[in-house]
C-alpha cells in the first residue's frame, strides 16, 4: 500500500499597480525558468534568505522593485519584460488591485496559481494573454554532479583569490558570473553551489562576509590582522 502524502497549501495576497505586477510576474517566470529557488536569488542580491521570498509573496513589492530591479536584470542579463496589455475603460485611472498567489507543494513540485482582478486586451496584434499557472519541479540532486559542481566552483574561487579579486570586496552576483560557465553540457552551476563554497571558505578562515550598505560582500582574511589578533 502506497501512502499518499497530502499537499501543502498556502495563499498570499497583495495590492499592486499593473506595471508592478508585470515586473513581479516577469521575475517569477525568470526564476522558475532558471530552476533557482527564492533563497538563491536572495543570496545573489546580497540579502538575507527571506528577502526575495518576501517579494514573491507580495510583501512591499513596489519598494523591492525600486531597490532591486536593476540588479535583478544584471543577474539575469536581461531587461525584457513579459508582454501584456491591460484592459482599461476610458474613465479608469491606474490604481492598485488585489493579486492572490496560491501555492500547492507536494513531494515533487510546487504549483503556482494566480488570481487577478484585471482583464487583458486580446487580438491578433496584441500580446498573448500570459498564463497564470506554473509548475516548478523540485531538483533531483545527483551526488556526483553536485560534487563536480562544487569542485568546479572551488577551483574558480581559488583562482580569484590568487588574482586578489576579493581585495575590495566581491558581491555574490559578480562571483556567480565568474564561476557559472563550465564548458560542460552536463554540469550546471547554481547559486547554491557558490554559496556553499564561499561559506566553506569562511569556516576555513580564508574569507569574511561583511554587510556593506545593506548588501553582503566577501573579503579575504587579512593575515596580518589575524596574526596580530592571535598574538595580542
Amino acid at each position: 500500500m502506497i501512502k499518499k502524502v497530502s499537499a501543502l497549501k498556502a495563499s498570499y495576497g497583495g495590492m499592486m499597480y499593473s506595471h508592478d505586477f508585470q515586473l513581479w510576474y516577469t521575475y517569477l517566470k525568470r526564476r522558475i525558468d532558471k530552476g533557482w529557488r527564492p533563497e538563491e536569488l536572495s543570496f545573489l542580491l546580497g540579502r538575507p534568505d527571506h528577502a526575495y521570498l518576501d517579494f514573491e509573496r507580495m510583501y512591499q513589492v513596489r519598494s523591492f522593485l525600486a531597490q532591486e530591479s536593476i540588479l535583478l536584470d544584471r543577474i539575469y542579463m536581461s531587461s525584457c519584460i513579459e508582454p501584456m496589455e491591460f484592459h482599461r475603460e476610458r474613465y479608469e485611472v491606474s490604481e492598485e488591485r488585489l493579486v492572490r498567489l496560491h501555492i500547492e507543494e507536494d513531494e515533487v513540485k510546487w504549483n503556482y496559481q494566480m488570481e487577478l482582478s484585471w482583464q487583458f486586451v486580446k487580438g491578433d496584434k496584441k500580446p498573448v494573454v500570459p498564463k497564470f499557472q506554473f509548475e516548478e519541479w523540485k531538483s533531483e540532486k545527483d551526488i556526483q554532479i553536485e560534487s563536480d559542481a562544487m569542485l568546479h566552483v572551488r577551483q574558480k574561487i581559488d583562482g580569484l583569490l590568487d588574482q586578489e579579486f576579493f581585495t575590495d570586496g566581491a558581491a555574490p552576483w559578480q562571483l556567480f558570473r565568474k564561476v557559472k560557465e563550465t564548458g560542460q553540457a552536463h554540469l550546471q552551476i547554481y547559486p547554491r553551489h557558490l554559496k556553499n563554497v564561499l561559506y566553506g571558505l569562511i569556516q576555513q578562515n580564508r574569507l569574511v562576509v561583511r554587510n556593506m550598505e545593506g548588501r553582503f560582500s566577501f573579503y579575504p582574511v587579512n593575515r596580518k590582522e589575524e596574526h596580530a589578533k592571535f598574538n595580542s
